[in-house]
Order: structure tokens, then C-alpha cells, then sequence
């Protein structure tokens, strides 16, 4: 549940935000035509890409590029809230504040990831710092302020080794990039997300995820899935000394009563006795 929201404007859009949420929390922002930069100030966030998965903690920050995400908050422990500094992006503004290092076409290329940790936390920590004046008297956010705290936070970045100039930072942000759907289900085989929520990453609907799935994989997704965690859950079994719950949750239940339906369904035995006769069997070869 979202507890409250401040938000500055630039030219009829928000641009620099902040949010005190009460987690659990999941939110599915779609960034179509612009990139964004987040600061958790409390608690946290597990975000999941397209093609990766990352979690920012407190006082940590991430810069987004342009592309889908859900974002599952959580709270910092003494105070039950998180709160996140969400600063946006548009091509168009960082033309004006760059208009003699940005040209307005960028040549398309597909650049590594859609998620990017950045470093030199103090540096961050410093201009978030700066922010909280314009929060408290917003009548202060001028157009010309807005664009020079916005150039000094890209200046900022160039610093953390999110790129080496304004324009490789300006490509890395708006190039489209599509992930393929072998992209998306490695990324997020073992996560908790749904096949409407794997879709929306892979940027198809249910039907067509399902159906160029079935091409590429020659099973349903639903089938594919189940498969691929029940064997990796029954490796876990035997390997390792974590419980029933722990390897339900590491593959992506949430529910370990149904994760050991499923496990039934699959091997007709539950985890718990999976794991017995396998360790009598180990046992008995000593």
C-alpha cells in the first residue's frame, strides 16, 4: 500500500518522486519512452527485468533503462516502511540539457542489461541529501533547477562507471531491446512469477508468449516449468540439507503445501520420503 507521495514537475510530468510504501508491495512499472534512476532510502527492493534479477537494499541505488519490470518491495525492519526516490528520464529533456553531446538519433544495438547497481554510494547519498529542500518547498523546483539537478545527476553517474560519456549513457538508456522468450524464462525459471507476469516481461500477451512459446520449446510453458523445478527440487533433495519449505521457495513456491503436490504428482512420492529413501540408498552403498 502506497502511505504517501510527493512528487515535482517538469512540464506537465512528474519527474522526481518520492514514495513511503508499506510492503509487501509488488509494482509492474513500464518504462516505454523513458529510463529511471531509484534510491531507496528505506527498505528495498527485489527487481525483476527481462533478462535479470537484482536486489537494491537500503541507501542502494539502480539506474533502469527504458523496458518492463516488477519491482517487490520490502520494508526496513525497525521502521515497516520503504521509502524510494524515483527520478525520471526523458529522452527529450536530456536532448535539451545535452544538445551539443547527444544527437536526437541514436543508432540502435542491443547493450547488455536492462539493470545497472551503481556505485560511489556516498556521492548518491549526497544528492539525494539535496532533493529533500525541494520536497519541502516545491515552490522552489524551478524549470531551470529541475534541469541542473537532473545534468547533475548524470554527471553524477558518469562517475560510477554507468558509462564514459553522456552519449553511451544516453544509448544504454533509450535503445529498445526486446527479450527473446528463452531470455525471460531463464532469467526468471526458478522465480515466483506467474505466466501473465513472464509475458508482460517478454512484452507479449498471454496468448502469444503461450503460443511462441510451444514453438520454441515444444511443450507448454506451464509443463516446461513444472518440469524444470521438479528436477531441480529432487537434486536439491538429495544434495543439500535445506528443508522442504526452503527448496519449495527456491524454486519458485511460495506455497510449500503446493509445491509438494506438485512433487507428488511428478515422482508419486512427497519430498519428505523422497529424501528418506534416497539417504537409506546412499547409506546402503557405503
Amino acid at each position: 500500500m502506497i502511505k504517501s507521495r510527493q512528487h515535482i514537475d517538469l512540464n506537465g510530468r512528474t519527474i522526481i518522486e518520492k514514495l513511503k510504501v508499506l510492503p509487501p508491495l509488488r509494482q509492474n512499472p513500464v518504462f516505454q519512452d523513458e529510463a529511471c534512476f531509484l534510491y531507496f532510502s528505506e527498505g528495498g527492493s527485489h527487481i525483476s527485468a527481462p533478462t535479470e534479477k537484482i536486489t537494491i537494499r537500503e541507501n542502494e541505488s539502480v539506474l533502469l533503462k527504458c523496458g518492463t519490470y516488477f519491482a517487490d518491495l520490502f520494508q526496513n525492519r525497525v521502521s515497516g516502511t520503504c521509502e524510494v526516490c524515483v527520478i525520471h528520464f526523458f529522452p527529450d529533456i536530456l536532448e535539451k540539457i545535452f544538445k551539443e553531446e547527444v544527437p536526437f538519433f541514436v543508432k540502435q544495438k542491443k547493450l547488455g542489461n536492462y539493470t545497472y547497481s551503481v556505485s560511489q554510494k556516498n556521492v548518491i547519498d549526497h544528492f539525494m541529501e539535496s532533493l529533500n529542500f525541494y520536497f519541502d518547498n516545491p515552490e522552489m523546483a524551478k524549470e531551470e533547477i529541475l534541469y541542473l539537478k537532473i545534468k547533475e545527476l548524470v554527471l553524477l553517474l558518469l562517475h560510477t562507471e554507468a558509462a564514459d560519456t553522456i552519449l553511451e549513457l544516453y544509448s544504454y538508456l533509450f535503445t529498445p531491446q526486446k527479450a527473446s522468450i528463452s531470455e525471460v524464462i531463464e532469467s526468471h525459471l526458478y522465480s515466483n512469477l506467474s505466466l501473465d507476469q513472464m509475458a508482460f516481461l517478454a512484452g507479449q500477451s498471454l496468448s502469444t508468449f503461450k503460443r511462441e512459446f510451444k514453438k520454441h520449446f515444444d511443450d507448454t510453458p506451464a509443463n516446461y516449468i513444472r518440469n524444470k523445478r521438479m528436477k531441480k527440487a529432487a537434486n536439491l533433495l538429495i544434495h543439500s540439507s535445506l528443508t522442504v519449505s526452503e527448496i519449495s521457495f527456491q524454486i519458485g513456491y511460495e506455497d510449500s503445501s503446493y509445491f509438494s503436490r506438485l512433487f507428488y504428482q511428478k515422482f508419486s512420492i512427497l519430498p519428505s520420503d523422497y529424501r528418506k529413501s534416497n539417504q537409506k540408498q546412499t547409506n546402503q552403498t557405503r
